[in-house]
């Protein structure tokens, strides 16, 4: 390969807004010029990504090719004379590619190659993924076509994501017979904490004598966090350029990159404040507000809303009721104090006893009462203050319903939805452990943890402790094992049967849950789809 150099154009699109998403684009191309040959973009960089069934719509389509047409014109100003564009865009199709598809689809998943004013062709992304939370296949035509270009004298050609996970792909050796030096591909590929590891392996399994630029999307869209790190690896495979998790433009290469260590508590933390903080941003949504038990979920998520909104603009509740202990409100107000946080004390007794003499409840329907009431001052708060209402539930206890439906589930976005409770504890400690004082207080880390919905109720009341449970839970969600897969990974059978029960069993609760950030291989949200009504008694 030629000396070319790469930039990545690292944006943060929003889905929709093709003139804020072309005018990141255009920072970038600022940046670049004169300092690199070919700027990047990551998928579907003009339109936002993922469009989902919007890109059943012609308007939506047009929007982005006249987007497109925008940033042809732009390059042919004398300062970008030099430099090629490879933006990701989606493109009206002319007609279905394959007679195998059975779709609404009308447009393809595309990128196109300018250079000096001129459009100098289009790509059209061949593979299209249908699992996890990709519906490609769904949305887009399918392409066959390569596109094959000369870079100031290097021969590139373009994959668009999925392209290069095909371990049975011949594309490779077809590249490499054609000369290609360096293969260029946008992707919009969301965060899980092995993600990075992955990308590179699918990267130097793919290639055969030639470099690929891999570049990726940044930040928050719904449920999704697009985590950057954007990278270029020679024809040896060696990585010699990196992009940091944050948009940008990036083009700075590095003969000693060190390598990168998977499930890094810092990325980690990054994710979820970039999923709360784009939701808001990208909803215009300015101000939150969450009860604050004085437990360490209502903690974290607190500690993850004020990085993402600022502590001005974050409202704690406590709602202690008559069995709340002590402890719920001193840690609580601890927290409020480390966070500087606005913090509301509303005692829900006095509704409580209201309740209660209208109607004789049972137990259970006494327990759930009291998050409810909880709820509803939540929301009354919430549209009073114009405040979005954080769900402050972590994934161990959404597996198994150990929630009250419109009591605490209730809430418009939930920070830690796919955090296990051993995780939230390990992302806490990590919070308190970077030197800038305590977060979280030590108490909501060490007590057990408690509902408070009854007289001395802890948690292991009705679950096992939260190391096996959290064991348990990744096998049957993350693995889809079975209840013999998981007696034979070493849990007994019983605890096994009636763990996959709870999690059947709540597929219910799942479905009228608040969207939060995705974080695993397999989250609650659109990438798990398991029907509510059946009666397979395992699943």
């Amino acid at each position: 390969m030629t000396s070319i150099k790469v930039a990545f154009a690292q944006t943060n699109p929003v889905v929709g807004d093709v003139a804020h998403n072309l005018e990141q684009l255009m920072k970038c191309a600022e940046v670049a010029a004169g300092e690199v040959d070919v700027l990047i973009s990551g998928e579907l960089a003009i339109s936002g990504y993922p469009l989902g069934d919007l890109s059943y719509r012609e308007d939506v389509i047009h929007r982005s090719e006249t987007a497109l047409l925008k940033l042809v014109e732009a390059s042919s100003a004398p300062k970008f004379s030099n430099l090629y564009f490879v933006v990701g865009h989606a493109t009206l199709a002319t007609s279905k590619a394959t007679h195998i598809q059975s779709s609404k689809a009308i447009a393809h998943n595309s990128a196109s190659v300018i250079h000096a004013g001129q459009l100098i062709g289009t790509y059209h992304k061949q593979v299209l993924p249908n699992y996890d939370v990709f519906d490609d296949w769904r949305n887009f035509v399918p392409g066959n076509q390569e596109l094959i270009f000369d870079a100031n004298g290097t021969k590139c050609a373009i994959a668009i994501c999925e392209d290069i996970w095909d371990q049975t792909s011949t594309r490779p050796a077809a590249l490499k017979r054609a000369g290609v030096e360096l293969l260029i591909v946008p992707n919009g590929s969301p965060y899980t904490r092995d993600k990075a590891s992955e990308r590179r392996a699918a990267v130097r399994q793919f290639q055969d004598g030639f470099a690929v630029a891999y570049a990726n999307l940044s930040g928050g869209q719904d449920e999704l966090v697009f985590d950057g790190g954007s990278f270029l690896v020679d024809a040896n495979g060696t990585e010699v350029q990196r992009a940091e998790f944050e948009e940008g433009c990036y083009y700075e290469q590095s003969d000693d990159l060190e390598p990168l260590e998977s499930g890094e508590m810092s990325t980690l933390w990054k994710v979820l404040v970039a999923g709360l903080r784009d939701y808001c941003r990208k909803t215009n949504q300015t101000k939150l507000v969450l009860g604050l038990s004085g437990g360490i979920d209502s903690a974290l998520s607190a500690a993850i809303a004020v990085e993402a909104v600022g502590a001005k603009n974050v409202i704690g509740v406590a709602l202690p009721s008559r069995f709340s202990s002590a402890h719920s409100i001193t840690d609580a107000e601890k927290l409020a104090a480390n966070l500087s946080i606005e913090m509301r004390e509303i005692p829900i007794d006095p509704v409580h006893k209201a309740f209660e003499s209208s109607l004789q409840f049972s137990a259970l329907a006494g327990e759930n009462l009291q998050a409810r009431i909880r709820a509803v001052l939540l929301m009354g708060i919430s549209n009073t203050d114009n405040a979005l209402l954080l769900s402050t539930g972590n994934k161990s206890e959404i597996a198994v319903g150990y929630s009250t439906m419109y009591g605490d589930s209730a809430g418009g976005f939930a920070p830690i939805k796919d955090l296990f409770k051993t995780d939230v504890w390990k992302v806490s400690s990590w919070l308190n452990s970077r030197g800038n004082g305590e977060t979280i207080p030590e108490n909501s880390i060490t007590k057990e943890p408690s509902a408070e919905l009854r007289p001395d109720q802890i948690d292991t009341d009705s679950l096992p402790d939260y190391e096996t449970l959290d064991r348990i839970l990744a096998l049957l969600i993350e693995q889809s094992a079975t209840i013999e897969q998981v007696v034979a990974s070493g849990h007994p059978r019983q605890l096994a049967e009636k763990i996959e029960s709870m999690v059947r069993a709540s597929e219910w609760k799942r479905s009228q849950g608040a969207i939060g950030t995705k974080t695993t291989t397999i989250a609650f949200g659109s990438g798990r789809r398991v029907p509510i009504t059946t009666r397979f008694t395992e699943l």
